[in-house]
């Protein structure tokens, strides 16, 4: 039977030994259990009790509330549901859409290709230089206020 041990990096490595098979399902479990306390925060990663306190913050039931009492307020309900039924089918049909066209040999590469080619020049036209930095958060600042109607 294979017994298996623990390093000091906790990787797990198998040796082949003559003991039964009960100590390396005992080894298995040793190497997974954590042996210390761990802070909270560990290279940016969030602990169980970070998530929990958060977890507390939200109630679903006033998001319930706060959704009802919108809905009651919607005067035109059948544009609503229009709507989102428009939305469901065009993520529907997008979905259908890159699942086809991934199935193409070769395609999914090209677009992988544009993509990076697009990336690449957006970077070079818009990020790289504090000019055209600026003249981005000028469009992208412009384009708020007409959507939100403020122009």
């Amino acid at each position: 039977t294979m017994m298996l041990t623990t390093t000091t990096t906790t990787m797990m490595t198998a040796r082949p030994t003559a003991t039964h098979a009960r100590h390396a399902t005992a080894a298995r479990a040793a190497a997974v259990r954590p042996t210390t306390a761990r802070p909270a925060m560990i290279s940016g990663r969030v602990s169980t009790r970070d998530v929990s306190m958060r977890a507390e913050k939200f109630n679903s039931d006033d998001v319930l509330k706060t959704i009802a009492d919108k809905w009651e307020e919607t005067e035109n309900k059948s544009t609503v549901i229009t709507y989102v039924a428009g939305a469901t089918a065009a993520v529907w049909l997008s979905s259908t859409l890159v699942g086809a066209i991934n199935a193409v040999p070769l395609l999914p590469k090209i677009m992988e290709l544009v993509g990076l080619g697009y990336s690449t020049w957006f970077v070079y036209r818009y990020v790289l230089f504090k000019d055209s930095r600026k003249e981005l958060v000028e469009q992208v600042d412009a384009l708020v206020s007409r959507v939100s109607g403020e122009e």
